[in-house]
């Protein structure tokens, strides 16, 4: 690891903080504590602590127990694959969930904090994952001792401006105004979005009709693509528990109809498709950045938005605010 600081935000004044014997501090005295579990709460002042906000923890537990039985392994593989080749000295995690995914990325990038006072796993605040949920934030805390985890927003992430040389987004929310604001020149955006094929057989179940996930990446209109990854694998479902658990842990928790419910409700078994786009890029107007967007790689892979087909209630939608809002697109979670 290089000399550099930490990427760590103040949320109050926007300085840098400083995590030192659990608690971060800024340079202007505003400070928050670690909690016991190891997370920090940097959510914007005036946010309600007591109210839930992200995924509840019977949605956390489902995701984990999902995923700790390595069905989304070829996701996991490829990521930790990828980011070895990348081979940042900074990363935020964009709505990180519980943290397996964290952990693969973040695995492939060699601990040198052996030679530090205290050993390693010292929640190096030059690697940082975050997520609105608190439940999650627990799990990751634990899970990614390496990482600072911190409840934040996608609306304000929780980094310094030019800080970070890899922002990842696994399914998760993106605010192309400040993932600009905080990626270092040359730093990259890794995304992952739904193949169109993700759990197309669960899909058809829990539907009468549906349709493909949208393929499209809608901050690859504006920002340059430098690499797009498949990940694609068949996945069996030898329970009705693990049938559950996936549902559990998805949006079609809260819209599928009952009688979708029913069906899947009913199965011991099913066979699964679990397909994932990764795409690497770069903001458009990246001082580091050698080359323009090429517009012939756009044409062929990027596909127009009037000719997305999306599952009613689960597709990415784009949401905005006044003429100059920011660009946020909300991507299915898992």
């Amino acid at each position: 690891m290089s000399e550099r600081d930490g990427i760590l935000a103040c949320p109050v004044c926007g300085n840098r903080l400083r995590l030192r014997d659990r608690v971060a501090r800024c340079e202007a005295g505003h400070s928050f504590d670690q909690a016991r579990d190891g997370h920090l709460h940097l959510l914007t002042p005036g946010k309600s602590r007591s109210r839930a906000q992200g995924d509840d923890q019977s949605m956390v537990a489902a995701r984990r127990a999902f995923l700790d039985r390595g069905h989304y392994r070829a996701l996991s593989e490829g990521l930790h694959e990828w980011v070895g080749e990348l081979m940042p000295e900074t990363m935020l995690d964009v709505g990180c969930g519980e943290g397996t995914f964290t952990e693969a990325m973040l695995s492939a990038i060699p601990d040198d904090s052996s030679s530090r006072p205290g050993g390693k796993h010292l929640h190096d605040d030059h690697w940082v994952a975050f997520d609105i949920s608190r439940p999650a934030m627990k799990l990751t805390a634990r899970r990614v001792p390496r990482a600072v985890a911190v409840v934040a927003s996608v609306n304000q992430l929780p980094a310094v401006d030019g800080s970070v040389d890899l922002l990842t987004s696994v399914m998760s929310p993106v605010l192309d105004s400040e993932f600009a604001r905080v990626l270092a020149p040359g730093g990259r955006a890794l995304l992952v979005t739904p193949g169109g094929s993700h759990l197309a057989e669960l899909r058809a179940q829990l539907y009468r009709d549906y349709r493909p996930h949208d393929e499209e990446v809608l901050l690859a209109r504006s920002w340059p693509v430098l690499e797009q990854r498949r990940f694609e694998a068949r996945v069996t479902l030898g329970s009705n528990e693990e049938i559950m658990q996936v549902w559990g842990m998805t949006p079609y928790r809260w819209n599928a109809p009952e009688e979708g419910v029913e069906r899947i409700s009913a199965l011991d078994r099913l066979e699964i498709t679990v397909h994932f786009v990764g795409t690497l890029v770069q903001p458009p107007d990246d001082p580091a950045r050698d080359e323009p967007a090429p517009d012939d790689w756009a044409r062929d892979h990027l596909v127009p938005a009037e000719q997305s087909p999306v599952v009613p209630g689960i597709g990415s939608s784009a949401h905005h605010a006044g003429d100059a809002a920011p660009h946020v697109v909300d991507e299915d979670p898992i």
